[in-house]
Formats: C-alpha cells, structure tokens, sequence
C-alpha cells in the first residue's frame, strides 16, 4: 500500500456524490438531501469539490466556493473540509488546502477564506496555522433551519 496521496477534482453531481460516506462521519444529513444540496450548488457555478485518495481509496474531501465581494475582491472559500477519521493528522488536510490554495493562486484570487464551528478545537488549531482570525460569523437559524440548527434558533424570552 502506497501512502502517497493523491488529489483530485471532481466532477459533476455524481462524482461530487462520491464524499457521501465520508461526509457522513460529520454529518448527519440523508444522502437524498446531500444529493439536493450539491445538486443546488453546482447548479450555481462557483463550487467546486476535491477530493484526496490514497491507493483509490477517498481519505479526505473538501468543497470550495469562488466568489467577489467589495471587502477583498477574489476569493475561494473552502468549504467542509473532511478527513477520514481513521487517518487524520497524517497531512491530508494540508494537502487538500496546498491544492486550494495552488487553484487560487492560479485563478487570481486575492485571499482564502474558511468558516470553523465553534468548539472543534483541532480544526481550529489546524488553520492556525497559516489562516488568521479575522471576523465573526454569526448565525440565526430561521423557521425552516430550526430544526436541522436547534443551536441556532433564538431563545425567545
């Protein structure tokens, strides 16, 4: 068995449907809404996925968004960014945001987002490294997110 890890992008609904089993070990989403979501936001033309292997065998994931806002131009923002379990902390992580960042760099993108839960103090201390905590995200989730974001809903007084 080789350890070299290879990353690749996918492609289209189907191939982007491949992360499916290792998305769920952070999620807890069907496959038929992950099918609708990715479906809506390749629809959109600005997300893309990657993915990392070792011998054919997906170890990490990572979604990414490009876009323009009037605060910093061109950016990529990665999103969900997943390692298999049973082999973090083995530089996969790195190796998919070194990707990332190599397409941003190559597409003139002024700067690299990400947005981290709170209380995921290794994904934390992972992008710490390199990436500098420049805002707050905050969040309210409304009547249709209620019940997928209960941590989100307002606490009516």
């Amino acid at each position: 068995m080789s350890d070299e890890v290879i990353i690749r992008e996918l492609v289209g609904l189907d191939q982007t449907m491949a992360i499916f089993p290792l998305y769920s070990q952070v999620s807890r989403l069907s496959e038929a809404v992950v099918c609708q979501r990715l479906s809506a936001m390749l629809a959109q033309s600005n997300y893309r996925c990657i993915a990392a292997y070792i011998d054919e065998r997906m170890v990490g994931a990572s979604g990414f968004w490009t876009g323009t806002q009037l605060w910093c131009g061109k950016y990529i923002e990665a999103d969900n960014v997943v390692v298999d379990s049973a082999v973090r902390s083995q530089g996969i992580g790195s190796k998919m945001m070194a990707w990332i960042e190599a397409e941003a760099e190559r597409t003139e993108c002024a700067v690299i987002r990400i947005a981290m839960v709170l209380g995921r103090e290794r994904t934390h201390q992972f992008y710490a490294r390199g990436y500098f905590d420049d805002g707050l995200l905050m969040v309210k989730a409304l009547s249709r997110g209620a019940a997928e974001f209960p941590e989100y809903a307002s606490q009516q007084v």
